[in-house]
């Protein structure tokens, strides 16, 4: 053929193609998301595995490979997006270490850590801590003395002490409860009281004007070192909760985790938010995701801390861990042990 008969043939080729309609033209896919069941056959994940890896010539699966119906469900989840890839064994993939955890939730009703000299005031000199009953958190107890606090607008009796003493006091209360006082009291983990509320307590020998020290206590996680190991979390990390349920259900987040041989694993919730998800004590909530680490301060190179700079962070009301933002030198690390503000 010479080239002229060659054009004239895909001439007559093209026309034949295009008079036809069993040509299939090209199908945009659906934008809908597909769901297990429901695939459209343009989509790999609808395809029979059973002849990409057949166990045997007569149909019988393979001992060491699973049925194909649930090797077939496995990739098409995978591939839909609503499960694990499948293993070679026929199992899933291990979830994330902190994914998913159920864990005990309590109520923390409004309370008083208070320290010695505050204390000898209010109750006097003689007098000590009496235990009421133990709490959750090992070597802490509700104690049979209560204060009163008053704010600016108006007072709240009957709000207990919690034991042992503390090195400073600090006031727990809910937003509520400073709404009712008068007071703009911030939302702080515990012993961050620097530039918090002032309040003043009245006790049964005398009473004390604090310039600070009234917080709306953050919820927080208390793990054991033993739970803390099994989830995959340590001092210092930021996680997110998911409490409440039906049309109550929601998610907090940048819960701080606290962990050590003094924690027993619970989530702390104060009374507001309770309310709030029509949460009890004993109830379950669940840990969600990853957690999030602070290693590094914004910026980049993390801050120097010396034994010198302990004693102001510690006035401070700040905690130090291996997770801070800060690098701390051994001395330091040694300083804040002594003080009592080292978490491990």
């Amino acid at each position: 053929m010479n080239q002229d008969e060659l054009q004239e043939l895909a001439a007559q080729i093209a026309r034949i193609i295009s008079s036809n309609s069993w040509v299939p033209a090209p199908v945009r896919p659906e934008s809908r998301r597909p769901s297990i069941g429901d695939l459209p056959a343009w989509s790999g994940a609808a395809q029979d595995l059973s002849d990409v890896a057949p166990g045997s010539s007569a149909g019988v699966v393979s001992r060491h490979r699973p049925a194909y119906p649930a090797l077939t469900a496995a990739a098409r989840a995978a591939a839909a997006g609503r499960g694990p890839a499948p293993m070679p064994g026929g199992g899933n993939r291990p979830e994330p270490a902190a994914h998913g955890m159920n864990v005990s939730l309590a109520v923390s009703n409004r309370h008083i850590h208070i320290c010695k000299e505050n204390f000898g005031i209010l109750f006097g000199e003689s007098v000590s801590l009496e235990v009421e009953r133990t709490i959750s958190q090992p070597g802490q107890f509700a104690s049979r003395q209560t204060v009163r606090v008053v704010g600016p607008s108006g007072s709240i009796d009957s709000v207990r002490v919690v034991g042992p003493l503390r090195e400073r006091t600090q006031v727990e209360l809910a937003a509520s409860d400073c709404r009712r006082l008068g007071i703009a009291a911030p939302v702080r983990d515990s012993g961050s009281v620097k530039g918090s509320a002032g309040v003043r307590l009245e006790g049964p020998a005398g009473s004390v004007d604090l310039n600070q020290g009234a917080i709306v206590a953050a919820g927080h996680v208390h793990l054991s070192p033993r739970d803390a190991e099994k989830f995959g979390l340590r001092d210092g990390d930021r996680v997110s909760i998911l409490a409440g349920s039906g049309k109550r259900v929601a998610t907090l987040h940048d819960l701080l985790v606290r962990s050590g041989p003094a924690h027993a694993t619970e989530v702390h919730v104060d009374t507001d938010e309770a309310n709030a998800l029509g949460l009890s004590t004993g109830d379950k909530v669940t840990i969600l995701g990853r957690p999030t680490r602070v290693r590094h301060a914004r910026g980049g190179r993390r801050k120097l801390i010396t034994e010198r700079d302990v004693s102001t962070l510690a006035s401070a009301g700040e905690y130090l861990t291996d997770c801070s933002a800060y690098m701390v030198t051994p001395a330091a690390r040694d300083r804040a042990k002594a003080l009592g503000i080292w978490r491990n």
